[in-house]
């Protein structure tokens, strides 16, 4: 969670080109974590986590927001 400044930068530059639009984008992720940015409903973002942590073995929990990020902690079912 130390780089929420960049994300959310990250999150307007690509929102202001309009490159982010409807589809989800995984901005950082490890085994342990997925840092997925989104734009509308947060529910856009869970499929993303979903695929993410699957590939560890792994279901996601949301932990936090910020605008236009969603953070996913990827715990063991």
């Amino acid at each position: 969670m130390r780089h929420r400044p960049a994300a959310l930068w990250l999150c307007a530059v690509l929102a202001l080109c309009g490159c982010l639009g409807q589809q989800p984008l995984l901005h950082k992720g490890d085994a342990t974590s997925a840092e997925i940015l989104y734009s509308g409903d947060i529910a856009n973002a869970v499929p993303l986590a979903k695929q993410h942590c699957a590939g560890y073995l792994k279901v996601p929990r949301l932990v936090d927001t910020t605008p236009g990020i969603a953070f996913f902690s990827c715990d063991r079912p």
